[in-house]
């Protein structure tokens, strides 16, 4: 058997062990109490230098990952606001639209604009980005749709305004719903960014930290342990 209690490495049956006279085994004990509280102290030396080095390493990541952090809460909000703006003119366009179109007023809509409606289809983006698990590539080409339409919409309707007066407010309603949708894609873009940024700094952060949480368990483990060999070897030596 391997008895590391005694500092070596020999084999031995029970009949052995139990035939040693016990102050023979009360020395050894002895002996290995004291080899532990003249190794303890360097071991806990390394620990605590260990614990000493990963802490500015993980204070500086945790600063870095908040600040992060923070910008992309920042551009979230920015990007919901104009989002949300954005959302409720695509209401009030839509609702415009049917007025218009119930008086006649966008007879002469060209057929592709009349097969496929502006507000059905930045609404689908709309629901895609809100409701689904997306990657940021995903996100990335939903922004990009949103801003080609956003661009076709743009032209159509400085076209519409030249020809149809009546339609004024239907296109001021519809240019800032543009504008605030280009806002929120601005915003959305940067977001993406700061959070591809900051997914490995969060990553490092996390393995630092549970380094050093590591580090200072085993620093207090050698300090129960220095504490513990103290009452042990003031045990054997009265034995």
């Amino acid at each position: 058997m391997r008895n590391g209690g005694f500092g070596s490495t020999f084999c031995m049956d029970l009949n052995t062990l139990l035939a040693i006279e016990p102050e023979v085994l009360a020395k050894k004990i002895l002996e290995r109490r004291l080899f532990l509280k003249a190794a303890l102290p360097d071991i806990e030396a390394r620990m605590v230098a260990d614990a000493d080095e990963l802490a500015p390493q993980v204070e500086k990541l945790r600063l870095a990952r908040d600040a992060g952090s923070n910008k992309i809460s920042e551009l979230k909000k920015l990007r919901n606001d104009s989002q949300n703006k954005a959302r409720a003119l695509l209401k009030e366009s839509r609702q415009l639209r049917e007025v218009i179109e119930k008086s006649g007023g966008m007879k002469n809509l060209d057929p592709k604009w009349a097969k496929e409606k502006l507000e059905e289809r930045l609404e689908e983006i709309e629901d895609n980005i809100e409701k689904k698990a997306l990657s940021l590539n995903d996100e990335r080409k939903l922004l990009a749709m949103r801003k080609e339409l956003l661009r076709k919409n743009e032209e159509w309707l400085n076209r519409r305004k030249r020809d149809n007066p009546e339609m004024v407010k239907y296109i001021e309603v519809s240019k800032e719903m543009n504008k605030l949708f280009a806002l929120a894609n601005k915003f959305h873009h940067e977001m993406l960014t700061y959070v591809e940024k900051n997914e490995p700094i969060h990553l490092e952060f996390t393995e630092k930290r549970s380094e050093l949480r590591n580090s200072m368990r085993q620093v207090e483990r050698s300090r129960a342990l220095i504490k513990q060999s103290e009452s042990a070897i003031q045990f054997w030596q009265s034995a």
